[in-house]
């Protein structure tokens, strides 16, 4: 299960049965509801209020799912295969338009979102032994140690290790 804001008042939860589910939670209150059987089990889940507002949602199969919300409706405007199944954890970086997801076979992927609905991969990155299952993003250049001047993404796995990344900086 995975849940996340999407706007004032409005979250949205990614459930088991692959179906996610749009509350009003001041009002406890389903605006909408939309299966998504390509994720399987969901995992986690991303937003962008850019010329969206856009969900990403992302699971136990090896499929990313790109919706677009509009007038109380969800829309597919892409899926994309990656090579192994298990996607543990979605990001959307601050800075830039990039998508950032954290894969169990241990790999970080990263994908341009400037286009949603192309959803362009640009690296995939090989650091972790074990399943990346968090990450975090500087909301700005940091000011001290090696990675200053840099904004970074951090990615942590079930290995134990934190990677710390400056890309596209």
């Amino acid at each position: 299960m995975a849940s996340k804001i999407l706007r004032e008042n409005e979250v949205i939860t990614g459930y088991e049965n692959s179906e996610i589910i749009l509350w009003n939670w001041r009002k406890n209150e389903v605006l909408t509801t939309f299966p998504v059987p390509e994720c399987g089990t969901i995992m986690s889940i991303a937003t962008s209020l850019n010329n969206g507002p856009f969900v990403i949602v992302a699971g136990a199969e090896n499929k990313i799912v790109v919706l677009k919300y509009e007038e109380n409706q969800f829309t597919v405007i892409k899926e994309h295969e990656i090579t192994n199944a298990g996607i543990g954890v979605l990001g959307l970086r601050p800075d830039v338009p990039i998508l950032t997801c954290g894969g169990w076979d241990h790999r970080i992927r990263l994908f341009s979102f400037k286009y949603p609905e192309k959803l362009k991969p640009l690296a995939v990155l090989d650091f972790h032994s074990e399943a990346v299952e968090s990450m975090a993003f500087s909301k700005r250049p940091l000011r001290t140690g090696i990675c200053r001047g840099k904004t970074c993404t951090a990615a942590g796995s079930k290995d134990g290790k934190i990677s710390i990344w400056t890309l596209y900086s």
